[in-house]
C-alpha cells in the first residue's frame, strides 16, 4: 500500500507521555485534595487497650507451650475487669473535661480534683496489672518468657 501524498490530513494523536503524565497529575491533586479533605473529619478514638491485650494473648497462645500458654490465659482471665475498668476511668477521663470545657464557667479547681482522682484511680488498676504481670511472668517457663520477648508488646 502506498500512500498518497497531499490527501486528507489524518488528526494527529497526543504522544503517551502526555497522557500518562496528565494522569499523573490529576491522581496528585485528587490526592492532595483527598489529604485536605480527611483533616476536616475528626481524629479516630484511641485504641482499646483490652483490645491490644486480648490480640497479644491470642497472639501468643499460639507460640507457647500448651502449659504456658494455659498460665498466660489464666493470668488474663483473672484480670478482664481490670482491663474494662481501665477503659471506664479514660472515658470517664475525657468526658469530665469535655463538660468541663462545655460548661459556660470554667472551675478548674473541680477539673483538678476530678482528674486526681482518675489518674489515682489509673495508678491501682495499673498497679493491679503490674502485679499480675510479674506472678504469670514468674510462673512461664524460662522459653515461655524467652518467646513472649521475642514477640513485642501488643499492639
Amino acid at each position: 500500500m502506498s500512500r498518497t501524498i497531499g490527501g486528507p490530513a489524518t488528526p494527529r494523536r497526543w504522544p503517551w507521555y502526555l497522557l500518562v503524565g496528565s494522569l499523573a497529575m490529576n491522581m496528585l491533586l485528587g490526592g492532595i485534595l483527598a489529604a485536605q479533605a480527611l483533616h476536616l473529619m475528626p481524629p479516630p478514638p484511641p485504641p482499646d487497650p483490652g483490645q491490644g491485650i486480648a490480640r497479644f494473648v491470642e497472639r501468643a497462645e499460639r507460640g507457647l507451650s500448651p502449659a504456658d500458654a494455659a498460665i498466660l490465659r489464666r493470668g488474663y482471665e483473672a484480670e478482664r475487669a481490670t482491663v474494662d475498668r481501665m477503659r471506664e476511668n479514660m472515658e470517664a477521663m475525657r468526658r469530665q473535661i469535655r463538660d468541663s470545657m462545655k460548661a459556660p464557667t470554667f472551675d478548674p479547681e473541680g477539673l483538678r480534683r476530678a482528674l486526681e482522682q482518675a489518674h489515682a484511680t489509673e495508678a491501682d488498676l495499673r498497679g493491679r496489672m503490674d502485679s499480675r504481670v510479674i506472678e504469670v511472668l514468674g510462673q512461664l517457663s524460662p522459653e515461655g518468657r524467652r518467646k513472649l520477648l521475642e514477640m513485642g508488646p501488643p499492639r
